[in-house]
């Protein structure tokens, strides 16, 4: 079966910046499935695999703009000086990163900066970077109808890594 939006995928990937450095592995998370045209994961990884089939590998080089966005695309928030420790620097394009009150890390990039006011870009820490990935397809099926209801591959979780002696 050929992938066509709609079909879940079952993929084995490597993740890299175009620098090279290391995003991700299915060899440690494990094989990911998605329900092709639901950009379920990286947004343009989805167009770059229809018409694969089980057993086919390619690798795909995802613009920002279609993997986790640029600073111009980001929302924005300005910000007072104020909330910025005392020796911060207020530069236009100087970058750092903060927590959510989930946890979550952002990375906030200066984008502007005024008397009392610093306008921030909120960015994903793979913001203006071009992704490679590595693909290998070794699964493509039919989804059901849970999964087109819910826009989402429904499977059980991979079995955890193991334990390192």
């Amino acid at each position: 079966m050929k992938i066509e939006t709609g079909v879940v995928a079952t993929l084995a990937y490597d993740i890299t910046t175009a620098d090279g450095e290391i995003v991700e592995n299915s060899d440690i998370s494990g094989p990911i499935s998605i329900l092709v045209g639901q950009q379920s994961l990286i947004p343009g990884l989805d167009s770059r695999i229809i018409g694969l089939e089980e057993g086919d590998e390619k690798t795909i080089e995802i613009p920002p703009a279609e993997a986790f966005g640029t600073t111009e695309s980001a929302p924005t928030n300005d910000m007072n000086k104020a909330e910025f420790p005392a020796e911060t620097k207020f530069e236009v394009g100087l970058g750092f990163e903060a927590k959510l009150p989930n946890g979550q890390a952002i990375y906030l990039k200066i984008v502007a900066v005024s008397e009392d006011k610093v306008t921030v870009a909120m960015l994903h820490p793979l913001a203006d970077k071009t992704l490679v990935m590595s693909v290998r397809i070794v699964g493509v099926r039919a989804s059901t109808a849970k999964e087109k209801e819910s826009g989402k591959a429904m499977v059980k979780p991979p079995p955890p890594p193991p334990k390192k002696s």
